[in-house]
């Protein structure tokens, strides 16, 4: 190449490049940090309200079921047994073995303890007596509904 020929590329600036080099990774790390860390609060977030789905499903379905049985009304607490239970028990052998089984006052319902999958009732009675009941239960895998599977 002689005197006033054109280079056949233009060559790359050489100020400033290692401080566009650290903007850009620096903004790569905050996008990624930013990211991630919206990820990370999605999945807490879903397990909170997970756990509180699961807490309050469990809450009315033994509501439920005490109160269908303080009713009598068998047949009704009999649908929120698990198969397992109600492949050992017919309805009328249920009745038989449940019938004034509950003849509490009151009773309060405790939370799910989701590795035991158990939750404690407690029941009043009218003498004055009170009695603590823990429920065993199951997730039917077609409903994904929680059922009693008896007591712990």
């Amino acid at each position: 190449m002689g005197p006033g020929a054109q280079p056949p590329f233009v060559a790359a600036p050489a100020e400033g490049g290692n401080a566009r080099l650290w903007w850009g990774l620096g903004t790569a790390a905050l996008a990624l940090l930013l990211c991630g860390g919206g990820g990370v609060a999605v999945l807490v977030g879903i397990i909170i309200t997970g756990t509180r789905a699961a807490q309050d499903q469990v809450h009315q379905t033994v509501t439920r079921y005490i109160q269908a049985l303080e009713r009598g009304q068998y047949d009704d607490a009999y649908k929120l047994l698990c198969d397992p239970v109600r492949r050992r028990y017919d309805v009328y052998q249920f009745r038989n073995l449940e019938h004034d089984a509950i003849t509490s006052t009151g009773f309060s319902v405790g939370d799910l303890d989701l590795t035991t999958r158990t939750v404690p009732v407690h029941l009043d009675y009218a003498n004055g007596t009170t009695r603590e009941v823990v429920y065993q239960l199951s997730q039917n895998s077609k409903t994904a509904h929680f059922e009693i599977c008896g007591t712990a």
